[in-house]
């Protein structure tokens, strides 16, 4: 293995990198809100919801979304910092989208399944394809080990319990 000195940037992963971003993006949700404020109390339907250096932005309509966007750019650019255009898309809810390792979409409600909800649509949230891979590949490294079954069971249950 060998060891590389960097002259920037913070190790994937590390300790420090939730820190250092929430450190950087300090602020960020209160920049928004200032954009969209609440008028006669009531909210305009713009949202940010983040987790350390990911985040989702909902709105009510696309051209919402876009000028949140934009604001959040102007906000990272000030600091030195951009979105990741591999990562960011708009969509619409009933398209989907995963955050955190979870797929977040609207439905069509069917009777059977929502009888009890009278809205036209249903909020899923569920593991992403992704989460799901990710947690099959683990489970079956420790399994072909080849160990005796006792050290499958131990070692196969802090995945599961996740």
């Amino acid at each position: 293995m060998n060891l590389v000195d960097t002259t920037e940037g913070t190790p994937q992963g590390g300790i420090i990198s939730p820190v250092l971003s929430n450190i950087a993006l300090n602020g960020i949700e209160s920049v928004v809100k200032k954009a969209f404020p609440l008028r006669k109390g009531i909210s305009p339907g713009v949202h940010l919801i983040r987790y350390a250096d990911d985040m989702v932005i909902t709105g009510r309509t696309e051209q919402m979304v876009k000028e949140a966007k934009r604001i959040v750019e102007t906000f990272l650019e000030e600091r030195g910092l951009h979105l990741n255009h591999k990562k960011t898309h708009v969509t619409h809810i009933m398209n989907g989208f995963d955050f955190l390792g979870f797929n977040i979409r609207r439905m069509k409600r069917r009777l059977q399944y929502n009888e009890l909800n009278d809205q036209d649509t249903v909020l899923i949230i569920k593991p992403s394809k992704k989460s799901l891979d990710k947690f099959k590949d683990k489970v079956r490294s420790i399994i072909r080990r080849a160990s005796p079954f006792l050290r499958i069971l131990k070692d196969i249950n802090p995945v599961i319990r996740g």
